[in-house]
């Protein structure tokens, strides 16, 4: 018996996230948009902790649906394109290579996120063709980085 979650479905791009919105949707948003718009990504990316900086507090708290999750080939093919999408608009945009920027807590969403759902493989392959982008000039703490590495080794 297959489980439903609204949530399995929004990332099959079956369903509408808890603004009505498509995983199209999102996809088809400009990088003004991805910039401006902050409540996307606790959706495309779910993790099984709540978000400090969400007000909806959208996450995963059930382990049923983290296992539907993964046995989703539709889902799993979602969050894969769903990590290239975020990876294009961090290729074409370099704002989150300075000293702070909120992309770089995105970045570490996608990471655990990544690693939760699909594997530390996928997690580890979107980190590294992220850090291939980072430019000579970065002003990213190292600290920054730290928390992108203990992204990769472990989840909840």
């Amino acid at each position: 018996m297959k489980l439903y979650f609204p949530c399995l479905l929004f990332l099959e791009n079956k369903g509408k996230d808890y603004k009505g919105r498509t995983l199209e949707d999102i996809w088809s948003f400009s990088d003004k948009e991805i910039e401006r718009i902050h409540d996307f990504i606790q959706v495309i990316f779910p993790l099984d902790e709540p978000s400090r900086y969400n007000a909806n507090r959208y996450y995963i708290k059930d382990i049923d649906l983290i296992e539907a999750i993964k046995l989703s080939d539709l889902a799993q093919k979602n969050l894969q394109k769903s990590s290239q999408w975020f990876l294009g608009f961090l290729e074409r945009n370099k704002q989150w290579q300075k000293r702070y920027d909120h992309n770089q807590l995105r970045i570490t969403r996608v990471i655990k996120s990544l690693h939760l759902l699909c594997s530390q493989k996928i997690a580890m392959n979107f980190y590294q063709k992220m850090v291939t982008l980072i430019k000579d000039d970065h002003c990213i703490p190292e600290s920054t980085y730290e928390y992108w590495v203990e992204a990769l080794k472990k989840t909840k």
